[in-house]
This record gives C-alpha cells, structure tokens and sequence, in this order.
C-alpha cells in the first residue's frame, strides 16, 4: 500500500500591481472599451482586481485608496536621512553600499 503525503503549504501572497498597471486598466476599460474579462487576459491579474481598481478610480479619481491607513513596517529612514545619502551620492555617486551604510550610520549615531 501506498501511502500518499499531504503538504500544507502556506498560501503565497500575490505579488503587488504596480499603479502603472491599474491606470493601464482604468484606460483599457474606461478609454479603449475592453470589457474587464478581456482586461484579465491581456493584464493577467484576477477579475476582482480590475473591479476594485475601476471602482476606486471612479471613487477618488486615482487607483489606489487615499483613506487607507499604511500598513506594514514603519520605515527605518526618514527625510532627513534620505536627502542626506541623496547628497552624498550626487558628491560621490561610485560609493558602495557598506560605504554609505557607515556614512548614515556616523552622522545618524
């Protein structure tokens, strides 16, 4: 007898739409008149994907939600460090990365 295994993977998580892509679909659909079965074919994203971005669209007047909070993790540089390593790159625009890691770390303590 022949015992078969079952894995329990973990679901993958889809990768994220660029905004490129949606307004893509917004003018396909509002624009070009494709219907949005035809949108899934020629953007290879799901049905309900091109509801919501047409529905946020016709909502705020842009594809993504303005009234949703931000998720995920806080980002670790702010402002300051990004115009910061912004001019150190114009100045010195061959530095490797563990440079300007040691640079931000100095200055940022």
């Amino acid at each position: 007898m022949i015992y078969q295994k079952h894995l329990h993977l973990p679901p993958i998580m889809p990768a994220e739409i660029s905004s490129d892509l949606k307004m893509r679909i917004v003018k396909w659909y509002l624009h070009d008149d494709y219907s949005m079965e035809d949108i899934v074919d020629l953007a290879g994203v799901s049905l309900g994907l091109i509801s919501k971005t047409i529905s946020l669209y016709q909502q705020y007047g842009q594809v993504t939600n303005p009234l949703s909070l931000r998720t995920g993790r806080p980002k670790t540089l702010n402002e300051g460090d990004l115009r910061y390593l912004e001019e150190i790159l114009r100045a010195n625009p061959s530095l490797y990365l563990d440079e300007l890691q040691l640079k931000l770390r100095l200055v940022r303590g």
